[in-house]
């Protein structure tokens, strides 16, 4: 009977690169014990290159990490530094640095503006209300804003003081900018065309009517405009008014209004076909007249 050699539970050492490693070899005969070790010394061998690279993948991309978040962080500082600094001089910010405010000056009440009417008729608004500051530009300047709303006020905002240092400069860049609704304004002819819808009272289409009037340019005199006004009313408005000698507007409302009550009571009937009647024969007289 032959007797395998027994190997007691050993610890070999074997070097590797340089470096101590240990390897554990049990119940193996000594004939293959060479053999073992050098197959357990280069798995080893592996298995150390193996975790080296690992650990050099990890230091990687833990460095590109680091230097993505220091990248990161050196921007996030440089931007809230920037915004710090823009802030930071509160005299800069402002359109007029130097405006003096007397001690009892209250702010007016002003309609705001919205950038959709004639950016004139705002400018006389805002300086009746500031009469009494007229002659103190700056003071005008800083509180024109105060009659701003909305995209109007973002515009102020945006002004440079280097580009904006008087009042007539404030005014010629507030024109500019809002020109269009200028251009827009209702004519002459466009007033002539409108008329009293039926879902609208008398009033409420005199009220209308006027609005729009008040934006025509050359500016409407108060005769002109209450002729015209009659020459867009229908029947039976338009008999009854004409019949009053009265060239107020407010008197012709009065009277529109009257109509329209006795519309309501059915004491009055409606016939289209009058008020044309009426108005070719006042066409006819006028061209008498003229001839």
């Amino acid at each position: 009977m032959l007797l395998t050699p027994k190997v007691n539970l050993k610890l070999l050492k074997i070097p590797l690169a340089n470096r101590v490693e240990k390897v554990v070899v049990d119940k193996v005969p000594s004939s293959t014990q060479p053999r073992v070790l050098q197959i357990h010394a280069g798995e080893a061998s592996v298995m150390k290159n193996n975790v080296n690279e690992g650990i050099q993948g990890m230091m990687f991309n833990t460095d590109m990490t680091k230097s993505k978040l220091e990248i990161l962080e050196e921007r996030l500082r440089m931007i809230e530094g920037v915004n710090a600094c823009e802030f930071e001089d509160a005299a800069r910010l402002c359109l007029v640095p130097d405006v003096v405010i007397p001690p009892k000056f209250k702010v007016p009440e002003f309609e705001k503006y919205r950038g959709a009417t004639c950016p004139k008729s705002h400018l006389v608004m805002y300086c009746r209300k500031m009469a009494a500051h007229a002659h103190d530009e700056k003071l005008l300047m800083h509180f024109f804003q105060e009659s701003l709303t909305g995209t109007t006020l973002n515009w102020y905002m945006h002004l440079e003081s280097v580009k904006i240092q008087t009042w007539k400069d404030l005014v010629n860049a507030f024109i500019k900018q809002y020109k269009y609704n200028m251009d827009m304004a209702p004519n002459r002819m466009q007033l002539q065309s409108l008329f009293k819808k039926s879902t609208e009272t008398f009033k409420e289409y005199a009220q209308r009517w006027r609005e729009l009037a008040a934006q025509v340019e050359p500016p409407l005199h108060e005769n002109e405009m209450t002729t015209m006004f009659i020459e867009t009313l229908q029947s039976p408005y338009y008999e009854h008014v004409l019949r009053n000698v009265s060239s107020n507007f407010s008197d012709i409302v009065i009277i529109g209004e009257r109509v329209e009550y006795e519309l309501k009571s059915e004491r009055i009937t409606q016939n289209p076909s009058t008020v044309n009647n009426a108005r070719k024969s006042r066409f006819n007289n006028n061209r008498k007249k003229e001839g």
